[in-house]
């Protein structure tokens, strides 16, 4: 009888012919994605144990083993089964991200090392009041850009630009009235060592994020109210959180349906500012609190016509993945990972 379950199990949890992408959390992955083959919970621990240590070369600068351990998490965003348009969107997301940090870290923490490549002043420590040829200039490119133009904010922008290159480049006389201390110099220092720290905490960074992102991709809310059965949570909060991932999963389908009436409507025929499409998608909100007041109203009918109640027993979940080799196999990696996470430092 139980290998008659087992097989039943099996045809339900095989797809539906045709059918190419299957929705996680937040996206929509591939249904023969390799990694959603690894159980949830060796995918959360072998996650956890790789940030871990990802984490462990960020803080003890180590690039090598962070651009290792980056190779494996881009390994592990490969075979999430994410969609390419959506990879190259997040891609684009996160760039400015990790350049804002590496520019961080590398300009406005001086880090000295063997060799400097870039030693620049920036504030003497004191500010000086008075007089100078630079504010001239600096007033008359903004009235001239404002008259041309009646616009004043890209005349500032030009003016700012054009009185920082001449005060470097020619000795502009200048009158100081008054000079007060405050705070300490400023520097701009980039020496190797500095380079170094930066770089390995951008490709750490960037580790984690991929290989969380492959996590999210991977995983399904029934595929997680599974592993909580197994894991032998109660119920109240497994049924909790069936409720909480089901009613995310039609907002993300409602949204879907009031964005494709905005563009039936032609929201976009023109062109818009970044303002105006801000507007457009606040204008969401209110069919979006709508149709989530009307869904809790069907879940709890539909929950009441069926006799669900909190105490009674419920049925075992289809989508419980069992225990395999392979999760066996994930499991020691986990280990790996812990220890370089954990252990003793080699260098």
């Amino acid at each position: 009888m139980s290998g008659n379950n087992t097989v039943n199990n099996a045809l339900f949890l095989q797809a539906p012919p045709g059918k190419r992408y299957v929705r996680s959390f937040f996206f929509s992955r591939r249904i023969d994605a390799p990694l959603a083959r690894v159980h949830l919970l060796a995918r959360v621990l072998l996650v956890v144990c790789l940030s871990s240590a990802q984490l462990r070369t960020i803080v003890h600068p180590d690039l090598m083993g962070a651009c290792l351990l980056w190779l494996f998490s881009f390994i592990l965003f490969l075979t999430s089964g994410m969609n390419a348009r959506v990879a190259r969107l997040y891609f684009l997301l996160t760039l400015p991200a990790l350049l804002s940090l590496f520019l961080t870290w590398t300009l406005f923490n001086p880090i000295p090392g063997q060799i400097t490549l870039v030693h620049l002043p920036v504030y003497s420590g004191s500010i000086s009041i008075g007089l100078a040829w630079w504010q001239a200039l600096w007033l008359g490119i903004i009235g001239a850009y404002y008259l041309w133009t009646r616009k004043i904010f890209l005349g500032l922008l030009l003016a700012t630009v054009a009185a920082f290159a001449f005060a470097r480049l020619f000795p502009l006389p200048e009158w100081t009235l008054l000079k007060i201390s405050f705070f300490h110099q400023l520097s701009i220092l980039v020496s190797d060592r500095g380079l170094l720290i930066a770089i390995t905490k951008v490709i750490g960074y960037s580790g984690m994020v991929l290989s969380t992102i492959a996590l999210v991709v991977t995983g399904r809310d029934s595929e997680l109210i599974g592993a909580l059965r197994q894991l032998r949570v109660p119920q109240p909060v497994i049924f909790f959180l069936s409720t909480v991932f089901r009613a995310l999963d039609l907002a993300l389908s409602d949204y879907d349906i009031i964005r494709q009436a905005q563009l039936a409507r032609a929201v976009n025929a023109r062109p818009r500012s970044f303002i105006r499409r801000l507007r457009d998608l606040s204008s969401i909100a209110v069919p979006m609190v709508a149709m989530m007041i009307r869904r809790s109203s069907e879940i709890g009918d539909a929950l009441l016509a069926r006799g669900y109640r909190l105490g009674q027993k419920s049925a075992n979940f289809y989508e419980t993945t069992p225990w395999r080799l392979l999760d066996w196999g994930v499991l020691v990696i986990c280990l790996v990972l812990l220890y370089l996470a954990l252990g003793p430092r080699v260098i």
